[in-house]
């Protein structure tokens, strides 16, 4: 007999992998960040490809942060990113509750499939009883023929 099909379970699973998908979001955001602010913070020369790759995709990821903080410039090319800093905390924690997301739903998703297995399992061993009830309630095949008589030969 299949698994009975489950909507909560369903669900479930739709939800992990949407929070998966933010977690990853989060993560890339974060190694952006923490690239962009190293390589801001080490004054590295913007006009090589790398440096500049990252320091475009951090500033999207740095945008609803930019203002909050000024920035400190260390030497000629080098500056203290305090927004930058707050943002990759920001991400962080973000990152933080989102791992412990998944990790409820995951939890609850195993829950509900042990439930399911233990559901079925009972469902299963009733249909047995009930067709071991029947076969014993029936009279059996060689009680119920009454003996038939000998041909001669």
């Amino acid at each position: 007999m299949d698994k009975p099909k489950d909507g909560k379970l369903t669900f479930i699973k739709i939800a992990r992998v949407m929070t998966y998908l933010v977690y990853a979001y989060v993560i890339i955001a974060t190694v952006f960040l923490v690239l962009g602010f190293f390589l801001l913070l080490l004054g590295a020369n913007p006009a090589t490809d790398f440096v500049s790759f990252v320091y475009r995709i951090a500033a999207h990821f740095l945008e609803p942060f930019r203002g909050i903080f000024p920035s400190h410039q260390l030497s000629d090319s080098s500056y203290f990113s305090s927004a930058g800093l707050f943002a990759i905390i920001i991400y962080g924690i973000g990152a933080m509750a989102i791992h412990a997301f998944i990790n409820y739903l995951t939890y609850k998703m195993q829950k509900h499939q042990l439930e399911l297995e233990e559901y079925q399992e009972r469902h299963e061993a009733a249909e047995q009883q009930r067709a071991q009830a029947k076969r014993s309630s029936a009279p059996s095949t060689s009680q119920a023929k009454s003996p038939q008589p000998r041909k001669r030969i």
